[in-house]
């Protein structure tokens, strides 16, 4: 099998199928997601492909545990990722794939904003606050922000894993949110 070299071109990727994979997988899901966000549909779309990749996604970690950069590349962990944040109908799923996050941007395999985005989706779903202020409305678009001592708490969370200050980000989101709806 000829390897395949990663975004950066530093790293030589040992499973180019499954990245292929991955790739497959997440375009259906974000072509979805805009679908619905345009539409203001029901979402049933969204909610079966967010049910097969997570039956995929078990069944690839029971076999071979979480992607690592050397098997599918920085890339291809992020796409992981992005299978696991959607999983939303599995919390406890989610939950028990944390460590292995944290190991992944440890090596720096992850970047900080999606294990943020993870940890904070997590605790949303267990009725928790935030700990980074990554979870808003996307069917609103309305990103406010927490009251000013959370907001102190959120920044020194974010700036932790090197993120930009929470009053950013959400410009950020905001300006993203109405892009999609255009």
């Amino acid at each position: 099998m000829e390897a395949m070299k990663a975004r950066d071109g530093a790293r030589s990727i040992a499973n180019p199928q499954l990245l292929g994979e991955l790739r497959n997988r997440v375009a259906e899901d974000q072509a979805a997601r805009r679908a619905w966000l345009r539409s203001g549909g029901s979402g049933r779309d969204v909610q079966m492909i967010d049910e097969k990749n997570l039956k995929w996604l078990r069944g690839l970690i029971r076999d071979s545990g979480f992607p690592n950069a050397d098997q599918v590349g920085e890339d291809g962990v992020h796409l992981a990722w992005l299978l696991l944040q959607h999983a939303d109908y599995d919390p406890q799923f989610q939950r028990s794939m944390l460590p292995a996050l944290v190991e992944r941007w440890k090596h720096h395999e992850l970047p900080g904003d999606d294990l943020a985005r993870l940890t904070d989706r997590i605790l949303k779903a267990s009725g928790q606050p935030q700990r980074f202020g990554t979870q808003f409305d996307w069917r609103s678009a309305t990103f406010r922000l927490p009251d000013h001592d959370a907001v102190n708490e959120i920044d020194k969370n974010r700036a932790l894993l090197g993120l930009m200050p929470i009053a950013d980000y959400a410009c950020m989101m905001q300006t993203a949110a109405e892009r999609i709806r255009k």
